[in-house]
C-alpha cells in the first residue's frame, strides 16, 4: 500500500481549466471513459473537443484517475491520485489515504447491463490485462472510500 492523494475542485472548472488540469495528468498512457445517457465510450490518447460534451467522464492513466461531472458550462473534478502534487485548483479531501492495486475484467460490447454496449478502439482486447483498478482507502477507519480504473 502507498499513500494517495484525494482531491477536489475549490472552484468549477470551464472546459479550457479541466483540459489543462488533464494535460497536467495525463503521461504516455492516457485513457478516457466518458459517458452520455444513450452511450459509453473507451478512448486511448487526447479527447476530441466534441468528447467534451458527454455528462461525466474520467481520465485514468497508471498513477492517477481524474473524474468528471459537467453542469451546464462548468465540471465538478475529483482526483485520485498515487503520485500527484496538489495546486490550488484543488482541495484535499480526508487525510491520509492509502491504495491497494488490484486486478480487473472489463465489460464485452455486448454486455446486457450496457443497453447500448460499450464503444471500444477498434484495435482493443477486453480479454488483454490493460488496465487494473485502485482501491482507495482511509486510514482513519480503514473504509475503501473510492476504486480507480488504473492503466497497466
Amino acid at each position: 500500500m502507498t499513500q494517495a492523494f484525494v482531491g477536489v475542485n475549490a472552484v468549477p472548472f470551464n472546459q479550457a481549466g479541466l483540459q489543462a488540469l488533464m494535460q497536467h495528468c495525463e503521461g504516455a498512457q492516457a485513457w478516457h471513459f466518458l459517458r452520455w445517457p444513450h452511450t459509453v465510450k473507451l478512448a486511448a490518447g487526447h479527447l476530441q473537443s466534441d468528447d467534451f460534451d458527454c455528462a461525466e467522464g474520467q481520465m485514468f492513466n497508471r498513477d492517477c484517475e481524474l473524474r468528471w461531472k459537467r453542469k451546464k458550462d462548468q465540471y465538478e473534478v475529483l482526483m485520485l491520485a498515487t503520485d500527484f502534487v496538489a495546486d490550488e485548483a484543488l482541495q484535499r479531501l480526508g487525510e491520509i489515504w492509502t491504495t491497494q492495486d488490484l486486478a480487473c475484467d472489463f465489460f464485452l460490447s455486448t454486455e446486457t447491463r450496457l443497453p447500448k454496449g460499450i464503444k471500444y478502439p477498434e484495435d482493443f482486447d477486453v480479454k488483454q490485462r490493460h488496465f487494473g483498478q485502485r482501491y482507495f482507502v482511509d486510514d482513519a477507519t480503514g473504509t475503501v472510500h473510492f476504486i480507480a480504473l488504473r492503466a497497466l
